[in-house]
């Protein structure tokens, strides 16, 4: 989609929730890039204000901050408040939260943290918004999820529960909302760059995770996990997969080892996820505990 097509469509306004770091700024970034002036949504008031800043100062367009908690039980009314004047044409889910932990062993408040940010939150606010592009005709809900929504995993339960979840709303939004003048697509990501991945990321065994050119999927997830995408990748994969469909792919190969999963028994597919986890790395202790 051409840019001004882009910005006819979706623009003025953009809200990106969960905004202010990695894919979050690279989110804002990108929306700006394409002419798209920004709503930036997250808890850090100094990292939201840093991103915003850059924003603005880079691609000349006009940003505002809302600092707030997406756990928190008014979020609806607070962003409502915050974006009341604005003509919003698109609204981007981004938070996420999830104990990295056995289910039974983990902190039932964290699970439940990790339902209101990645459930509960964002029903809210595609409602919300989704009310508003209703109303005008036209515009986008970009959700962005996870590989391993598609899955159940050891240790993520509740956080894979959560995308799963994202996924399948996001998908009805899409059916429901389409002949209505509003495009909805669910992003499933998969290894992406940052701090914390690129220590994940040497604990790798290089010999298992090196074989690209194969029709197993499970070689090709620990391939996958060698060449994580950059977020600027995810950023403009998402905002590409809008009006295309209901689901994109970050990654060729996510989408190849997802579609092969799910064409295995749901037994069979979760296996194949276990295995990633207990073999991809030369530390065991690093993926499950």
């Amino acid at each position: 989609m051409a840019e001004d097509e882009f910005r006819a469509r979706y623009g003025p306004w953009v809200v990106v929730a969960g905004a202010s770091m990695g894919i979050g700024a690279a989110l804002s970034h990108e929306a700006a890039r394409r002419g798209l002036h920004v709503v930036l949504l997250a808890r850090g008031k100094d990292q939201l204000e840093a991103t915003a800043a850059e924003v603005a100062a880079q691609h000349g367009v006009e940003v505002r901050t809302i600092a707030a908690d997406l756990a928190s039980p008014d979020i609806g009314e607070v962003v409502a408040e915050a974006t009341k004047d604005l003509d919003v044409g698109l609204f981007v889910y981004n938070a996420a939260v999830g104990p990295n932990s056995r289910f039974i062993d983990g902190d039932l408040d964290l699970h439940l943290l990790s339902v209101d940010v990645n459930c509960r939150t964002p029903v809210i606010l595609c409602h919300h918004f989704g009310r508003r592009l209703v109303e005008r005709g036209r515009g986008g809900i970009v959700m962005i999820s996870s590989m391993g929504g598609t899955q159940g995993a050891v240790n993520f339960s509740t956080y894979n529960a959560g995308k799963g979840f994202q996924w399948i709303l996001t998908e009805s939004l899409w059916t429901e909302l389409a002949d209505r003048g509003v495009d909805a697509v669910n992003v499933f990501v998969g290894a992406t760059s940052s701090p914390n991945y690129n220590s994940f990321q040497e604990t790798l065994d290089p010999e298992l995770c090196g074989r690209v050119d194969t029709d197993d999927p499970l070689d090709r997830a620990r391939s996958r996990l060698m060449r994580p995408s950059s977020p600027e990748e995810v950023a403009t994969a998402s905002y590409d997969g809008l009006g295309r469909g209901p689901v994109a792919y970050t990654h060729p190969d996510d989408a190849f080892v997802s579609q092969r999963c799910f064409a295995l028994p749901r037994d069979e597919a979760t296996l194949v996820w276990r295995a990633l986890q207990e073999t991809s790395t030369r530390r065991p202790d690093r993926v499950a505990r």
